[in-house]
């Protein structure tokens, strides 16, 4: 693997760990995915977001009609999390204007999410929902904790958040295949 690790989270992520925040938790894979992101750099090396506008203004709207947070909070965090993708600018784009809607996913926001990750060469998507990314052609590698999406560039591999952890604090992700 090389020195950049270019990682795409899922919007689950990010509200499990702004809950988690609000709950007064600490440490949970969530929280600690987040702050690898905001620091930009893990135990693997250096940590690029990839995300999308449409990502960003989806979570937006999580955030205010379903978490019931104000408006001018949910813009702060959307505003931090779009600078985190901006902060550290390696090789393709990291903000993506979002897919294209090819990928025959069920739902229409993981679809996005996938397409979001496979524009921005990500190495690994991380979410809590894994059924909701399985595809004609992806790969079940574990059931219900990882994935590999095939591409004609490196897959992708699609994991739990628990699992990218242990990965990371094992320092060694798996060889895509």
């Amino acid at each position: 693997m090389s020195n950049w690790l270019r990682l795409c989270l899922d919007l689950n992520i990010w509200c499990a760990a702004l809950l988690a925040d609000r709950k007064g938790k600490q440490d949970t894979a969530c929280q600690s995915l987040v702050k690898i992101v905001r620091e930009g750099t893990c135990a693997l090396g250096s940590v690029q977001l990839i995300i999308s506008w449409g990502m960003l203004n989806r979570l937006s709207s999580v955030l205010v009609e379903k978490l019931k947070i104000p408006d001018h909070i949910a813009d702060l965090y959307i505003d931090t999390i779009k600078d985190y993708a901006e902060a550290r600018i390696v090789g393709s784009p990291q903000l993506t204007l979002g897919g294209t809607g090819v990928i025959p996913l069920h739902d229409i926001e993981d679809r996005h999410v996938l397409e979001t990750a496979l524009a921005g060469q990500a190495s690994i998507l991380v979410t809590a929902n894994l059924k909701d990314f399985l595809a004609k052609d992806t790969k079940i590698v574990t059931l219900n904790e990882h994935l590999i999406y095939p591409t004609y560039r490196p897959s992708l591999h699609i994991v739990k958040p628990y699992l990218m952890m242990a990965w990371m604090r094992n320092q060694d992700i798996p060889e895509l295949f």
